[in-house]
């Protein structure tokens, strides 16, 4: 399953750096590229499908979070560099039920719901990495009785297939917050859960979303309607390896001890604009409404290793960066 470990990128969008790298030293010496300025830190079939989910999902949630996540001596809430408990702290933040802290978040005294919720389509991912991250959610094959190989310690399937999504044991304590958020009725997945499911794209369902008409559409619509100021940061970002290339060379024989070559530089500042891009599209970029105003952002999770989101950077960025650069390339 996606996303149980520690907050990295995965596959061949992002890679670690390689021993004795370049990529490795700056690493070590913390290098930023030195003109960052991106700071990253939308009853019928279709209404199915994007639901107006009532407000009554935000306690449900709120109980499920404080139930899986890891509590430290001090009564705090650790996220141990995982992903779905990082989130999952972020998320208690925004429903106003925690500070963030060093290492997860804090509890606050006398709770209430803030008067502006965070995104369904964010708190509803984060329950569902939180649930596969604490085990109440586990994804099986089709046509499989059985999770994994067969054994009578491993659950049963209680969730039906549905709407491309697989089936999957649900967890009683994880029940009430995936109801109330729409994801599942009858036992069964509902068509509100696909895309949600995308986010986390378990292997046992086989979710090619790439190649789905709405992925296509939404990229269609990212490339042809990009905001002002995402148009600037873009620019920003792809320019950053060329710009920047040259100071690189010359940081890195007066601090990191390493003769790095020219195309050495553009490789690392190249992996860092595709980190960058992926970053903006977290924050800035939802499938249901594209491109997030400044104001509506502030409504959303960041998410740094959501596999739709870090797959329509790579697509968008494969086509838009070129552009911006000045060459003419092929869609």
């Amino acid at each position: 399953m996606a996303k149980r470990l520690r907050s990295s990128r995965e596959g061949e969008r992002v890679q670690t750096a390689l021993p004795g790298s370049l990529g490795e030293a700056l690493d070590e010496i913390g290098f930023q590229p030195l003109g960052r300025r991106i700071i990253v830190g939308r009853q019928t079939e279709q209404t199915e499908r994007h639901p107006r989910i009532s407000t009554d999902w935000a306690v449900p949630a709120i109980e499920f979070f404080r139930f899986t996540l890891p509590r430290a001596a001090n009564g705090d809430w650790e996220h141990l560099s995982i992903a779905a408990h990082e989130v999952a702290c972020q998320a208690m933040a925004m429903l106003s039920q925690a500070s963030i802290v060093d290492g997860g978040s804090r509890p606050i005294s006398n709770p209430a719901l803030p008067a502006t919720l965070p995104r369904w389509d964010d708190i509803a991912t984060a329950v569902v990495w939180e649930a596969g991250q604490s085990a109440q959610l586990r994804y099986r094959r089709r046509g499989r009785a059985v999770l994994g190989k067969r054994s009578s310690a491993v659950p049963r399937a209680n969730i039906r297939a549905a709407y491309g999504c697989p089936p999957a044991y649900l967890g009683a304590e994880a029940f009430p917050a995936f109801r109330s958020l729409g994801l599942v009725s009858d036992r069964s997945w509902t068509a509100a859960a696909e895309t949600i499911l995308w986010r986390d794209s378990p292997y046992e369902a086989g979710m090619n979303f790439s190649k789905d008409k709405r992925f296509i559409e939404a990229l269609c619509d990212a490339i042809s309607c990009i905001p002002e100021d995402i148009t600037a940061k873009i620019k920003d970002i792809a320019e950053m390896p060329a710009s920047e290339a040259a100071g690189l060379v010359d940081f890195t024989k007066r601090y990191a001890d390493w003769d790095a070559t020219r195309d050495e530089a553009l490789v690392f500042l190249q992996d860092r604009s595709r980190r960058l891009l992926s970053d903006l599209f977290a924050k800035r970029w939802r499938l249901g409404d594209g491109w997030l105003s400044a104001d509506e952002s502030r409504r959303a999770l960041f998410f740094e290793l959501d596999p739709l989101s870090i797959q329509m950077s790579v697509d968008f960025g494969r086509i838009v960066i070129p552009r911006k650069l000045g060459f003419e390339v092929e869609d």
